[in-house]
């Protein structure tokens, strides 16, 4: 039979391998870490609700605002009487605050982020492997890479995954080194998915974390360095198919909107702007409380007029920010930007160096930036593994702080 003292000491093997797994699987685009991210939330429920103490630090944590965000958003479909099982944002907003327990629920792992991190570094490197394999076998019919499921989300998660790849370790693995090459390798899947929002921040963080770390570097290797990082970025740009795939991601969109040109195919950015110009409307008739997930395209549609067909069938906006502002107000927004902002403070008190801080930074940046264009806070796979980083990051900082205060602070 098997007793809870055993049943624990089997969970001290298990846990950190589950963690690792979803490192693994996510830049892979597998439903694995959602799973994962779940079992973890349902064990933190357990732990956080068997003390006060323990219910307490959840509450004051980051994840305490997460909840709020979940709770206010629930509170506003009650209020609305939106309580139906057809309504995504009630599933979504109830996974959001099971998963907001993931850090007690990974109590029994000695060191929660190494594990996410290494398994982020396996996952980085398998997914290079895949994208050169799907590019091989299918490069007579060149479409954009999406691993089974949508190419833009494919194109964040393994964008999220290098930047997870990235943080630094103690003494890692001599197979997994730190370093800049898990973002430089993950640029070659991103580019296959042609994901404008993504391939954008590559460049951007490249050259942000490359200045940062070629600061400790003697002179000589720093200039060799950057000679090198600039003739291969121009080089690459030179390369034909990266050209013609910037020319047609880019360019085109400066010659439609700007220059007039007529001739490209911009309907991702036409219905974009349908979007994004009814929901302006509407938002500016519900400031406050917002309209809600169920009426909502309703509502657009309704403004939208004549182009109200490009819009039908859609169920979220394509930004954020918007999305917030028609599910819950100016309200919502305001509970929704807290949360970074908790955990951005979090981090810099806890944190033992400036380097883990900027990696969060660059984490939480590209969610936001990727979010203007998309919504990754509606998408369960985003959800499971930006909230597995969250909660692996607070189960490391709760280590740290049971470390006496000589004890070294390492990943």
């Amino acid at each position: 039979m098997m007793t809870v003292k055993r049943l624990l000491l089997v969970r001290r093997r298990i846990d950190p391998l589950l963690l690792g797994f979803a490192g693994i699987a996510f830049p892979l685009y597998l439903p694995a870490p959602v799973a994962i991210a779940v079992i973890f939330g349902v064990c933190g429920l357990y732990v956080a609700f068997s003390g006060r103490r323990r219910l307490r630090r959840q509450i004051v944590s980051a994840a305490g605002v997460v909840m709020l965000y979940a709770l206010f958003s629930m509170a506003m479909m009650a209020w609305r009487g939106e309580f139906d099982q057809d309504n995504r944002q009630l599933g979504f907003m109830g996974l959001l605050l099971g998963l907001s327990f993931i850090a007690p629920g990974l109590c029994l792992v000695r060191r929660p982020l190494r594990c996410l991190v290494l398994g982020a570094r396996i996952g980085s490197i398998a997914g290079f492997a895949a994208a050169i394999a799907i590019a091989l076998i299918f490069a007579q019919q060149p479409d954009r890479y999406d691993g089974g499921g949508n190419a833009a989300i494919m194109g964040f998660l393994v964008l999220f995954g290098a930047l997870v790849a990235m943080i630094d370790l103690h003494q890692p693995p001599r197979l997994l080194p730190n370093g800049l090459h898990y973002l430089v390798i993950a640029s070659f899947p991103i580019f296959l998915t042609e994901t404008r929002a993504v391939l954008v921040l590559v460049p951007l963080v490249l050259v942000a974390e490359f200045i940062c770390r070629s600061r400790h570097w003697s002179p000589r290797l720093s200039m060799l360095a950057t000679v090198a990082l600039v003739a291969g970025g121009i080089g690459l740009v030179l390369v034909p198919p990266v050209r013609d795939v910037l020319v047609d991601r880019f360019v085109s969109v400066y010659d439609y909107y700007v220059a007039g040109v007529g001739h490209h195919d911009m309907m991702s950015g036409d219905i974009r702007l349908t979007m994004w110009s009814s929901a302006l409307v509407v938002i500016g008739d519900h400031p406050f409380t917002g309209v809600g997930m169920m009426r909502m395209f309703d509502m657009l549609k309704a403004v939208a007029g004549d182009n109200a067909p490009m819009i039908d069938g859609f169920k979220h906006v394509h930004n954020f920010i918007l999305q917030e502002l028609l599910a819950n107000g100016v309200f919502g927004l305001v509970l929704l930007a807290a949360i970074p902002a908790a955990i951005l403070t979090t981090v810099v008190r806890k944190a033992p160096d400036v380097a883990l801080v900027r990696h969060v930074v660059y984490v939480y940046g590209c969610l936001a930036a990727f979010g203007l264009l998309h919504d990754p806070f509606y998408h369960e796979l985003c959800l499971s593994t930006s909230m597995l980083f969250l909660g692996a990051c607070l189960a490391q900082f709760r280590r740290w702080d049971m470390l006496t205060p000589a004890a070294a602070k390492r990943v």
